[in-house]
């Protein structure tokens, strides 16, 4: 059996650097989902330690508080499907009410097609309009249907590496979770006496930045669906629930966030003539998106910690460029953390000075 104490330390140190590099190379696509797990798991842990003394075993009373956790999201994408199928089936409901009067004006208009053609019928120019038309038209339908068919088959080509993320995922928060309390004592294991103090900050500020991170990213989100089911509501949208649950969902979505509602419905009012709503929609959009992002994320977050409203902005946004939706959390975590060991640094200056 290895004796490590026989181990010089400029040999012990190489061989684990080395080791952890190449873990990190295996690991880094799934990485971020990984981190993920382990944010969610410190939320997770509180919940099972509830219920444990209820069920009694403790791999169940984890499974239940990651059941509790996502019921929310759950209920949510259930409402927004729901909300959807009911849109659809509306708008596709009422063609047949309306197919007597768009045959009738879809024949009227054919006898006028017909009777101008018929007056012009040997204009060459006419003629050659009429084929530029349709061939331009084919065009845009091709392109628009092998649009679709990529989209499709690009969708279907990410649901294994999306069912596999899921996977991870449920798997890293459960045994982040189960075994999370390890990882802790083994950092106090390895390190030094003098040097304690100094790490029961950096957790102690890593505490915070959790509790943090969760009041920066859904208290956000709801306040800004909420004002955004305002303004469609005086706007004389329809499906203002829906829509309202869509913008505050996008505000999860990296760089794009609310304004791939914002800008749809926008854009949709100007070219179907409805330039008003279209500009005052993409205007107050833009007022509750920069309001939401700038003002009342970071003022939330720091309320809970020490760490500046500005490193949790950074978090938050470059978070989410960088690594997508699991970026809205690692980011301001790293970033936290950071911050948190430079003024922990600091502190043990002052206390050794």
């Amino acid at each position: 059996m290895l004796n490590i104490k026989k181990l010089s330390i400029s040999t012990i140190f190489p061989i684990i650097i080395l080791l952890t590099l190449l873990s990190f190379g295996i690991l880094i696509p799934i990485l971020s989902v990984v981190a993920l797990g382990a944010i969610l798991a410190y939320y997770v842990r509180p919940i099972a330690k509830r219920i444990k003394p209820f069920v009694k075993y403790e791999t169940l009373a984890i499974i239940i508080g990651m059941i509790i956790l996502a019921a929310p999201i759950v209920a949510l994408l259930y409402v927004t499907a729901v909300q959807i199928l009911a849109a659809a089936i509306q708008v596709f409901g009422s063609i047949p009410h309306s197919s007597a009067s768009a045959t009738s004006t879809a024949t009227a208009t054919a006898l006028n097609i017909k009777s101008g053609l018929a007056t012009a019928q040997n204009s060459d120019s006419l003629n050659s309009l009429a084929n530029l038309f349709i061939s331009n038209i084919t065009a845009i339908a091709e392109k628009l249907i092998s649009y679709l068919v990529n989209q499709i088959i690009t969708l279907l080509e990410f649901l294994p590496t999306l069912a596999m993320q899921i996977l991870i995922l449920f798997f890293s928060t459960f045994y982040f979770a189960k075994d999370g309390d390890k990882v802790i004592r083994y950092i106090k294991d390895i390190v030094p006496a003098e040097d304690k103090g100094f790490y029961r900050r950096i957790i102690h500020s890593t505490d915070d930045i959790m509790k943090s991170i969760v009041v920066g990213n859904v208290i956000p989100a709801i306040i800004l669906g909420l004002l955004s089911m305002v303004l469609y509501y005086f706007l004389g949208y329809p499906y203002i629930l829906l829509l309202g649950i869509l913008s505050g969902l996008s505000e999860f979505i990296p760089i794009v966030g609310p304004w791939i509602v914002y800008g749809v419905l926008g854009l949709f009012s100007i070219l179907t003539g409805d330039v008003t709503t279209g500009v005052l929609v993409i205007f107050f959009g833009w007022i509750i998106e920069t309001t939401t992002d700038m003002y009342i994320r970071p003022k939330l977050s720091v309320n809970y910690s020490e760490v500046h409203p500005l490193v949790f902005l950074l978090g938050f946004i470059f978070g989410a460029v960088t690594l997508g939706i699991p970026g809205l959390f690692i980011g301001p975590l790293i970033l936290g953390v950071t911050y948190s060991a430079y003024l922990a640094y600091r502190e043990e200056v002052k206390d050794t000075g």
